[in-house]
Order: structure tokens, then sequence, then C-alpha cells
């Protein structure tokens, strides 16, 4: 148990000095911060939530695009902004979908998603819902279309799409629905985007009907893109297990792309299951369906970077659909979900080696929180349960170690009578384990078998998006953060050195002055650690005094 404790100090804090001296790159920082929006506000519909007002988009030449000219006739650069300008002919539309607890709403300008609140997620800055959607000035929104080309991308992202409804709400009595988005431009570009919901689906529906009659007689890659990042992961702060940023699922490979790395444009072909920004509780995946060709992680500056899906084109046009996640990293929801989409949570190294215990826990977590309905409670139940399942490895640890005291003073007698002969030595000590039935090993063993186990429930339930604001009892209002007050660790530290002093230690004063060591060194290790980890140790402690009383202290054999 010593060579453990400290393995996993050394583990902790390696991981915590690889996150001090590689500080998280800016786009992730940017994914989490709500920037005000300024400039031109549009008054949404009737019922439409209020809306912050956002960054001033160009405005569109009314002129229609350029007829029977080739690709590059259109520049790839910015367009200049007219002499003088154009008024807008449509006002931005704002069309909410309500499913359960989550509201997306949708813009007219580009048929683009421009907010994902989730209303069970409260953002403590404001008392608000969780928005997944970064406000950020200058950059494009979600599901904007692109092709590279300029004027087209112009249109493309500013255009007004006429949305069939002002507001859909699905739910088990309404469980499915669409919502259509049509552009019409003057040169006879023509966009039509259909998004289809249903109550007990968690995936989105996304199909994309493009056409170009005579405008260009180039093709176009067309594709479409998630980005710049990912909101409502309001810790900035990088930690050494999770990852946040754009993460691909190819050809049976998470890939992982860090934006630090990159200049300019990565591709992945092959098989594709999605293309996605995630950070540690919530995630956005474009999931491939037809029309798909390969995905892609694009890095435009320092402060945008965006994942995306390409289109298969001819002559100008395309017709794809997609699929669209965006939500929690909840497992169940992934499971269900298919398309691999579990594989978004990532457990790290050390936890993926462990996941087959992984989600068992996490199911029996949230087994028992819809009995008792709080997730504190719900963390003593499984540590029970894990004790009682672990109960015959630990008795028989604790016995074998009852045992070894018990022989520690023939032990010292053998050395001190064969004292240079290591041979002689371990020969007595064979015989004197055989007389007395005791393993050496039996006090280590049961404990090593125990060591997947802690590692599993430690990753079930750091990336446990059910403890994210989950309140237990008085001061602990959100299990996934560290106790304000400390209670918890100092408790843990207590219980754990009323262990050490119960366990039989056949080891030397000194020996045994450096182990009572340990219990302050886990107790300022664990004041950073999340409030429900912390509890789950506590309890596994005071369940493990109980044993060993029971064994050394009432039981005769």
């Amino acid at each position: 148990m010593i060579a453990f404790g400290l393995s996993l100090v050394v583990f902790i804090l390696w991981g915590v000095f690889l996150a001090k001296i590689s500080p998280p790159p800016p786009q992730e920082a940017i994914g989490e911060i709500e920037q005000p929006a300024q400039g031109q506000q549009n008054a949404p519909l009737p019922g439409t939530p209020e809306i912050p007002a956002l960054p001033q988009q160009p405005t569109l030449p009314s002129q229609p695009l350029p007829s029977g000219v080739t690709g590059q006739t259109l520049p790839e650069t910015p367009q200049p902004a007219p002499s003088a300008p154009v008024q807008e002919t449509h006002a931005e539309v704002l069309v909410s979908v309500t499913k359960g607890q989550t509201t997306l709403i949708f813009s007219s300008r580009g048929g683009v998603l421009k907010h994902v609140e989730m209303h069970q997620y409260t953002n403590p800055e404001d008392d608000g819902p969780i928005d997944l959607i970064p406000q950020v000035a200058g950059a494009k929104y979600p599901l904007t279309l692109e092709t590279g080309n300029a004027a087209v991308d112009q249109v493309l992202a500013y255009g007004h799409f006429e949305p069939s409804r002002q507001s859909i709400e699905i739910s088990e009595s309404h469980p499915t629905d669409n919502l259509t988005f049509h552009l019409q431009h003057p040169s006879g570009f023509e966009v039509t985007r259909t998004f289809h919901f249903e109550w007990d689906n968690a995936l989105i529906s996304v199909d994309t009907q493009i056409n170009a009659p005579n405008m260009i007689a180039e093709n176009l890659q067309y594709s479409v893109i998630w980005g710049p990042g990912l909101g409502g992961q309001l810790e900035v702060k990088a930690d050494f297990i999770s990852f946040k940023g754009p993460t691909t699922f190819a050809n049976n490979e998470r890939e992982e792309t860090q934006p630090e790395d990159m200049d300019g444009i990565v591709t992945f072909r092959g098989d594709i299951q999605w293309t996605s920004f995630q950070n540690k509780y919530f995630a956005a995946a474009l999931i491939p369906d037809k029309g798909i060709k390969s995905a892609r992680v694009v890095k435009k500056n320092e402060d945008q970077v965006y994942v995306g899906l390409n289109f298969e084109s001819v002559q100008s046009s395309a017709s794809a659909t997609h699929l669209l996640y965006v939500g929690t990293k909840n497992l169940e929801v992934l499971e269900n979900s298919g398309h691999k989409l579990f594989r978004l949570i990532d457990y790290g190294w050390l936890g993926n080696k462990f996941a087959f215990l992984v989600k068992p826990m996490l199911k029996a977590l949230g087994f028992f929180y819809g009995i008792v309905g709080n997730y504190g409670w719900a963390i003593i139940f499984l540590t029970i349960v894990i004790k009682m399942i672990l109960f015959p490895l630990t008795h028989k640890s604790f016995k074998s170690m009852k045992g070894m005291q018990k022989i520690a003073p023939y032990i010292k007698v053998i050395q001190e009578r064969h004292k240079g002969d290591r041979q002689k030595i371990n020969e007595e000590m064979i015989g004197l384990y055989k007389k007395h039935k005791v393993n050496p090993l039996g006090g280590c063993l049961p404990m090593v078998l125990q060591i997947p186990v802690f590692i599993s429930l430690y990753h079930a339930l750091f990336f446990s998006i059910e403890l994210r604001g989950a309140p237990f009892m008085l001061w602990i209002q959100d299990l996934s953060v560290q106790d304000p007050y400390y209670v918890t660790p100092v408790l843990m530290g207590a219980t754990m050195f009323l262990q050490q002093k119960l366990t039989p230690s056949t080891a030397d004063p000194v020996q045994q002055k450096i182990f009572m060591f340990m219990p302050i060194l886990f107790t300022f290790l664990f004041i950073t650690f999340p409030a429900g980890l912390v509890l789950y140790w506590t309890v596994k402690n005071m369940l493990t005094i109980a044993q060993q009383y029971y064994i050394y202290h009432i039981a005769k054999d």
C-alpha cells in the first residue's frame, strides 16, 4: 500500500507539473469566456428568449453574384467594403427549438446555430443557463456553410435563409418535427437546409441541398463547420487527464488535434465516425451520413479553430446529410446514440486501461442516484457495495498481516541467530511461515488487486457530468469541485491516520514514523480533488477501519 500510495503521488504531481509548464492553448480559453456582443440588435420573434446583441456583420451586396464566370474571378481574400453601405433587405429572424431542458436558437442569417442553452446547468457568473456556443467577435457560428471562395462564403454566412417555422417544441406528445431554412439568391444560387428533431433521439439530422445553376463553372468544395470552440466549461485551468479541443474518430482511432501543433488544415479520410469539439463535460460532434467525403480541422488564426465535414459536390452543387450531437458527455446518452460517440469520453492513458470497469461504475452510480436522488449518498452506497465485493480480499489481507505480527519476534530471533547468512535465514523463515500457516505476500496481493478498482472509480467520478453542480449536504454544494472549507480532506487524512495505527507492522520504528507521514501527504494532495472523490475515499477508510477493528480485536482466529 505504501508503494501504491507513493506511485499515485508521483503520478498526480507529475501531471500537475506538466499542466503548469504547458498552459492551455488560446482557443481553449476562448471557448470558455462569454464576450458581450455589440452591434445591431434584431428583434426576435414573439416567444423567443431574449438574445444578447451580436457583432456587426458585413452587409450583402444587393446585386446578384456574377453568372457564367470561373472561380478565379471570385477572389479568395475578403472583398473590400462597398463605397456606400447597402441596407439589409431582411432583418435577422431567431427561431427557438425547445427539447426538454435544452433550447437551440437558430438564425436566419446563414441558417446557423447561435445558442445551445442547457437549463439544467447554471452559469454561476450570471445564474443563467450554460450556453454551449461561445460568442466570439468576428468568428463564424456553428453549422456555417463554407466553400473557401470569399464571395460565395459571404452569401452563405450572411445571406437570409427564410425559416419555415417561428418556434418548435419537441416533447413526448409532439415527438418529431422539422425546421427548414431556404436561401434564394438573385443569381439563382439556392440552398435548402432541413433540421429533423426527435424526442427520443439525442442526434439532430441536418440535410443540405445546394444548387448553383450556371453561377460558377469551377467546382467548389462545400463543407459545414463547428467552431471556434465550445462553451459550457467555466474552468479554463488545464488538467493532466482530460483533453479540451478538436477530436476526430477516424479509422477506429481517436485523434486529438493540438491547435498549437498545426498550421492550416488537417484532413481525415477513410472510415470517419465523427469530428468534434469537446471539453471535460460537454461535446459537439458532426457525424457523417450521406454525401460526406472527409473531415477536417481548420486553424484560421490563433483565436479561431474549427472542425468540419467536407461534402461531395458536382458542378458547384451538393447534396449531403449529416448528424449533429451537442450536449453533455453522459455515457448512457452517448452509447444509445451510436456512431461510437462514447469514445468522446477519454479517461486518460491509465483510465482507458480500466475502461471496462469505469462504465459499470458510472451505471451503478446512476442506479443509486435513481433510488436516493442525491449523488453524495449515491457515492456512499456505491462505496459500500464495492467494499462488500472486495471484503474477502481485504479480510484475507488483514488476517495475513495479523499472522505476520504474531511471528515478528521469531523473525527477529532468526535474523540475529544467522546474521550474515542470508541463505540460512531464508530457509528458517520459510519453515516458520509453513509452521504458522502465514503467507508473507498475503497482505500485499489482495491490496494490489484492488488498485484497478480505485483507478476506475477515480476516473468515473472525475469525468462524471452528473457530479457537475450536484450538491450533497451542508457546505458541499458541488461534488465536482474541491471542498471550499477543506473539511472532507482533513477528515480523510484523520481516518487514514487511524487506519495506519490499527494496521500491524513489522517495520522498524524509523520506517513506521515515515509511514505515518503518508496521511499528511495525502491530506494536502486531496485538498484540490473533487469533493465527490474525497467523499469516496473517506467512506472507504471508515469501512476499512471497522473491518480492521473486527479482525484485530473481535475475531478469535
